[in-house]
């Protein structure tokens, strides 16, 4: 069987970012971006990469870069900050940060919605053109919550997290070789068989941390290339999966 750390290495090119994993840490935190727990973050952050590494996630450097500047923030943090007489008040280490996330947050919500709109008033303009008016309002069935990938990766965490303590010793007994490629085959065809499918139910029959692994790369290959989509009704609901039309 070969090294499951080679075999089952991918990079991380379909996530848009360490920027983009810190909003979706502040979102998940509900915190104030403009007011950073920066201990808190920073811990979830490196709990992140790590789950990352665990399941064969190349971690890039710009990952590992931003580590480094969160490390240091939290240290200036910890420092006292004392104002002079004569010299204004040091600024807070994390406003450099701050207005790069409002920044690139701006630019992703712009990205997102000139992605979203039909090929009039995206690439062709009409003058007077006026999108509601010509297209009519999104009906509630194709109103779905702009979805975020990082999401994905919480969800198979905890189900990989869950299979961690369920899993015993005998499970090893015999080895088994796993296939992305033929895990994408037998993924793509449940998704043709049932139009859509829960992104849990995808890893029921996984009985090992490994399968777990394969199934959830072989998943990130199919959205990378275009094959699969992914959507929620909302962000009460569960992740869904659908073939790409």
């Amino acid at each position: 069987m070969e090294d499951p750390q080679s075999a089952y290495s991918v990079r991380l090119e379909m996530f848009s970012g360490p920027l983009d994993l810190l909003l979706h840490l502040i979102k998940k935190s509900e915190v104030d971006i403009y007011d950073i727990p920066i201990a808190e973050i920073t811990e979830q952050y490196l709990e992140y990469l790590d789950f990352l590494k665990t399941v064969n996630l190349e971690v890039v450097g710009e990952y590992m870069s931003m580590a480094a500047e969160l490390g240091y923030i939290k240290s200036r943090m910890l420092l006292p900050r004392i104002k002079d007489e004569d010299e204004e008040e040091e600024e807070d280490p994390r406003e450099e940060l701050v207005r790069r996330l409002l920044e690139y947050e701006r630019y992703r919500d712009a990205a997102d919605e000139l992605g979203g709109m039909e090929i009039l008033g995206k690439d062709v303009f009409l003058a007077g053109y006026d999108r509601k008016e010509m297209f009519g309002e999104p009906t509630e069935e194709t109103e779905f919550v702009k979805f975020d990938l990082w999401a994905l990766v919480d969800t198979f965490s905890r189900i990989y997290s869950d299979r961690e303590k369920a899993e015993t010793e005998d499970i090893f007994l015999s080895s088994q070789t796993y296939s992305v490629e033929e895990r994408r085959d037998q993924i793509v065809e449940i998704v043709r068989r049932e139009k859509e499918v829960f992104f849990e139910d995808l890893f029921e029959g996984d009985k090992n941390r490994m399968k777990l692994v394969v199934t959830f790369i072989s998943i990130l290959e199919l959205l990378k290339d275009g094959i699969l989509d992914v959507f929620q009704p909302s962000f009460e609901e569960p992740i869904k999966i659908i073939l790409r039309q």
